[in-house]
């Protein structure tokens, strides 16, 4: 595999692509463009680990498990990758996020109405699409980005969580730890579901089911969150080279 020099590298060219692609009037709602990001990321585990895929539905593989959490080496896996950046570079307390075995056993085996996989989320965090279309709709790309990288999918995988990190440090202000959690959710969501190859409905304009504090609620589309806008946002994700590129740590800590 690459190194983590160059994850972060192409991690760049992914937050500058995705950030510009979920833009609307130059702004950009960050909870559904990191969830997307998170997801590729988990996506780009189950393709390179698990070559035989079911038409749809859940996928129960060892390989990517041991790709995305059960490795020996906890670092090693996209969890424990994840996990590490949001504790040195933001502060957030491990302890204080859920466990891989707890998400697994709340994303279940089916998809919610608008292919939304079971997110236990803060409501101002929640994204306005389901993160799985962030595969249906950028696969292609994410794949040339990779190929003029010479990365294999495992490391697309990796600098796609690179990015996923480098957007939370952007937005520290939503909340480092609930933009922790919703990431670490999408990703194991997209590496344990059945890539999408056409976008589900937008639901944003719509009633959807979210999961919300252990228990399920029908909501109308979440209220806006706080945005910044475009070019501002890619210049604090990538200009704090200094500190690994992933933003200062807010005065209040991630946890």
């Amino acid at each position: 595999m690459a190194s983590g020099h160059r994850w972060n590298s192409v991690g760049d060219d992914f937050v500058r692509y995705l950030v510009t692609a979920y833009q609307v009037n130059g702004e950009v709602h960050w909870p559904t463009v990191i969830a997307s990001t998170a997801a590729l990321s988990g996506e780009m585990a189950l393709i390179a680990n698990e070559p035989r895929l079911p038409e749809f539905g859940v996928v129960e593989s060892r390989r990517v498990a041991e790709a995305v959490h059960d490795g020996d080496v906890k670092t090693h896996t996209l969890w424990g990758y994840s996990t590490m950046i949001a504790s040195e570079a933001f502060g957030v307390e491990v302890e204080n996020l859920p466990d891989y075995r707890s998400i697994v056993e709340l994303l279940g085996v089916q998809l919610l109405p608008g292919s939304f996989p079971a997110l236990d989320v803060a409501a101002h965090v929640a994204p306005r699409e389901t993160p799985l279309n962030g595969g249906a709709r950028h696969r292609k790309a994410i794949h040339a980005f990779a190929g003029d990288a010479g990365f294999s999918t495992n490391d697309t995988s990796y600098a796609l969580a690179t990015a996923a990190m480098k957007m939370i440090g952007a937005v520290q202000s939503l909340g480092v730890r609930d933009l922790t959690i919703l990431a670490l959710q999408s990703g194991v969501a997209g590496s344990r579901f059945v890539p999408l190859y056409e976008p589900a409905l937008n639901t944003a304009q719509s009633s959807i089911d979210v999961v919300l504090g252990q228990e399920q609620v029908e909501a109308e589309a979440p209220a806006p969150a706080p945005t910044m806008p475009t070019a501002a946002a890619v210049a604090a994700a990538l200009g704090r080279t200094e500190e690994g590129g992933f933003g200062r740590r807010t005065a209040s800590g991630g946890r």
